[in-house]
């Protein structure tokens, strides 16, 4: 049984003795290194010897052909494989042990061994320290400075900032694996998704470090040792950051920012990006362990019209099967699948089904049987199939690892989405095999040891699940959520952060959980709005939703048994509360489309902290806060998260902020308190940015992305250009990477009291776009440029609301459209 609770450490590891060329050497072996750099600051660190890793079992490795673009910043070095105008280097030899270092600035001393100026080591490590193996497990270590914070970790249930812990990198089913009671208090460790990639900030400065291994891992970050504090041992041990795998050949990637930006551009690129989802994947969704059935969908899509609710999606578990047989439909919940997938799809809505891995062990089941007449399931020790016990019983699990299970299984799913389905969720992946020791279960017709494939199986279905898709909808993106995966896993699907629970605790934790999921390349993930396991109250559903309304992914999901959860099953209230806000997301449903754009094209991250998009400094610090956030450059949230708080205390950033609940002007740089009000939360709009939104009442779905408002955040006393790039399109096909997308640039202005907005139309396969300019304040003139002529617009006052009070904006519509 593999062991969640405990470490290896380094001192049951043979460190690197000496260094010479290309070969470093321990106490019983010699290693072949190489460090690779590449452009924009990346190196690559490789560390081989066959006899201790006589195989490369990474399947979905990083890969570096996309590492090099750019990032839209100013930081790149030149195109090619070299570092031409790298700003870091890195040295390791006996002498020095490791040391990565960064150019030094014009009033600072250090000179390395070439003569060049280097500023202090960004990462280092004593000789003899460094690098150390003990049998296949293998370990980095380097040293920890008291000013470094540290993110990233991927999906941990824990505290915001990562240090004074062991992190393990194991996909587990989290309430099969760990105490429940654990779960339900809210920090356990590991979790459903690895990523072993560790952000560590100094200052103002980022680096990365990703161990491109899929084994199972450890990073730990000065870990307290709470024996040796009961016992008032003191230790003498120095701290240290230490990055390892129990198998697998030890490749480290080392990323330099400088800014959080620049390094989540430069990851994101590096792992892969996310591809733009359909339009609808970014609405509400509607989800509960227990829908089953046509008329359960029926019942939904009637709820939502009457209570002129918008949503897109409707999901269903586990029991519209067949005895839980993937692949199948109980015929007395759903006799016509297809004509369900119509009938509700004519109505406004995708249906999104679960499918889990676990194949049920039946005679007879044409999915078990084809797969075990052709050797496609994993094995046991004993050379039987392995099995597992879940939903259907005794289960038996496809070998992902082989080509051809994967293209069995796609042909499964390509008969299941021709159904009329648009997207599927798939779960219990991890993969989970209920009480069974999953070790047992061996990959590759039985040849290899689970350790070797567990954390990548999610990512494999996905990609074998996405490979149906794509064969039953060519023309057509594909929308896929996994509760489990590994590092590359964006490129395939979505993530939501598993079975959470009905407490603040949980809900306070997902913020800061979704932002490390961002840094780390998952940005399209969320939690279950309200939470999964237990009863929801009131003011809890109606915080979560106002915290969670602007989130990449926004699903309200609970577990059969709990109290109901649709927003209409509390009171009215409460029902218009959550409304409103749902409402306010299709509002701004063009702003997150175009941000994800942009994490396609660039790799910017879309849900971030405080400290991605501004300065941190002693005299006004911003790092370690993980109840507000950043959705994109221009809005920032500060949802109330505890229970108990009346008035809590929101930290803005320099520069002037929109308050959108009281419509007033605010300058940053400094901390305010706020107040708890039902009907509102603390949502800013940053000074200067232009918001392009959908104006008129959200009643449902319908997005006209032709035709949209722009929000013009500038003061009437604003100095200086702001920019935007507006792009719109169908939202469901790939019709725009083949020119059928439309793209407008906006510049925005204010002289002598007038606002001048010019438009360029860069793009135009979409069609022409129409855009309805709104304003905070009554300008003496609106002035629109576009194609070389000028038009005024007329002023038409419009009220609009957003987060709870009737804020008064300004909406000046065209004359005659220039």
């Amino acid at each position: 049984m593999y062991l969640l609770t405990k470490q290896f450490h380094p001192i049951n590891f043979a460190f690197v003795q000496s260094h010479a060329e290309k070969r470093i050497s321990d106490p019983e072996a010699a290693f072949d290194i190489a460090i690779t750099p590449y452009p924009e600051d990346i190196y690559h660190i490789e560390i081989r010897n066959p006899n201790r890793w006589p195989r490369d079992y990474r399947i979905t490795r990083v890969s570096m052909s996309e590492a090099g673009s750019d990032s839209g910043s100013d930081s790149g070095s030149d195109s090619g494989s070299g570092q031409e105008r790298a700003a870091t280097r890195i040295e390791v030899d006996l002498e020095a042990g490791f040391r990565w270092v960064e150019k030094a600035g014009t009033n600072k001393a250090g000179t390395n061994k070439t003569g060049t100026n280097w500023e202090e080591p960004l990462l280092s490590a004593a000789p003899g320290s460094w690098f150390g193996t003990s049998g296949s497990a293998w370990i980095f270590c380097f040293g920890h400075d008291p000013d470094m914070e540290c993110y990233g970790l991927g999906e941990k249930h824990t505290p915001f900032e990562r240090s004074g812990r062991a992190y393990r990198f194991w996909n587990v089913d989290v309430w099969a694996d760990h105490p429940i009671d654990q779960v339900v208090k809210g920090d356990y460790d590991p979790d459903y998704l690895s990523i072993p990639y560790l952000i560590i900030k100094k200052g103002n400065t980022y680096i990365g470090l990703l161990s491109d291994n899929l084994f199972p891992g450890m990073i730990a970050i000065s870990p307290e040792n709470q024996v040796a504090q009961q016992l008032k041992i003191e230790i003498d041990y120095p701290p240290a950051i230490s990055v390892g795998a129990e198998g697998g050949v030890p490749s480290l990637y080392c990323i330099y920012g400088p800014s959080l930006h620049e390094l989540t551009c430069k990851f994101q690129r590096l792992v892969g990006k996310t591809p733009l989802p359909p339009i609808w994947a970014l609405g509400y969704h509607q989800s509960r362990w227990g829908y089953r059935s046509h008329e359960d969908l029926e019942a939904l899509a009637r709820s939502f019209a009457e209570h002129e609710f918008p949503a897109d999606g409707l999901w269903l578990d586990i029991d519209y099967m067949d005895n839980f047989k993937v692949f199948t439909f109980n015929r007395k919940h759903l006799p016509n699948p297809e004509r369900t997938a119509a009938e509700i799809e004519e109505k406004g809505f995708r249906i999104v089904p679960i499918l889990d891995p676990g194949v049920k062990q039946e005679k007879g089941y044409p999915v078990y049987e084809e797969g075990k007449e052709n050797g496609l399931f994993c094995r046991n020790r004993a050379g039987s199939e392995f099995a597992g016990m879940v939903w259907p019983g005794f289960t038996v699990f496809p070998d992902f690892t082989l080509a051809e299970t994967r293209k069995w299984w796609a042909g499964y799913a390509k008969a299941f989405f021709e159904k009329g389905f648009e997207g599927a969720w798939i779960d219990m992946n991890d993969p989970s095999t209920g009480p069974i020791d999953c070790t047992d279960m061996l990959f590759e017709r039985g040849e290899t040891e689970h350790a070797a494939f567990h954390n990548s199986y999610a990512t494999s279905m996905a990609k074998a699940t996405i490979d149906g898709f794509k064969a039953a909808h060519p023309d057509k993106r594909p929308f896929l959520l996994s509760r489990s995966g590994s590092t590359g896993a964006q490129r395939y699907a979505a993530h939501w952060t598993g079975d959470n629970f009905s407490t603040y605790g949980h809900l306070r934790r997902s913020i800061g959980k979704s932002i490390n999921l961002a840094l780390s390349g998952i940005p399209f993930n969320g939690p279950d709005i309200g939470g999964f396991g237990g009863d929801c109250i009131e003011p809890l559903f109606i915080d979560w939703v106002k915290a969670g309304f602007l989130f990449p992914f926004f699903r309200n999901h609970t577990m059969r048994g709990s109290r109901p959860q649709e927003p209409w099953a509390y009171s009215e209230k409460t029902l218009k509360i959550t409304r409103h806000f749902v409402r306010l997301r299709y509002h701004l449903l063009p702003y997150l489309y175009n941000l994800f754009m942009d994490q396609e094209e660039t790799g910017a991250a879309l849900l971030r902290p405080l400290f991605y998009d501004f300065q941190d400094s002693d005299e006004f610090p911003i790092g370690k806060i993980d109840d507000q956030f950043m959705v994109g450059p221009a809005l920032l949230q500060a949802p109330f998260v505890d229970e108990k708080e009346r008035t809590r205390e929101v930290t803005l950033p320099a520069g002037r902020w929109f308050r959108a609940d009281t419509g007033e002007w605010i300058s940053g740089g400094r901390k305010m308190k706020v107040s708890r009000k039902a009907e509102s939360t603390p949502l800013f709009i940053r000074e200067g940015y232009l918001i392009p939104f959908l104006p008129g009442k959200r009643t449902d779905n319908r997005a006209d992305l032709k035709r949209i408002g722009i929000f013009c955040s500038l003061p009437k006393d604003f100095e200086g250009e702001c920019r935007y790039r507006y792009r719109a399109d169908d939202g469901v096909s790939f019709d725009y990477r083949k020119g059928g997308r439309s793209t407008l640039e906006i510049t925005a202005r204010v002289e002598k009291g007038r606002l001048i907005l010019k438009v360029s139309e860069m793009e135009k396969g979409f069609g022409r776009i129409e855009l309805i300019p709104y304003t905070v304040h009554r300008y003496s003139e609106v002035v629109i440029q576009q194609d070389g002529s000028e038009g005024k617009l007329q002023p038409m006052k419009e009220v609009v609301r957003m987060t709870g009070k009737l804020m008064r904006w300004y909406r000046w519509q065209f004359g005659s459209h220039p």
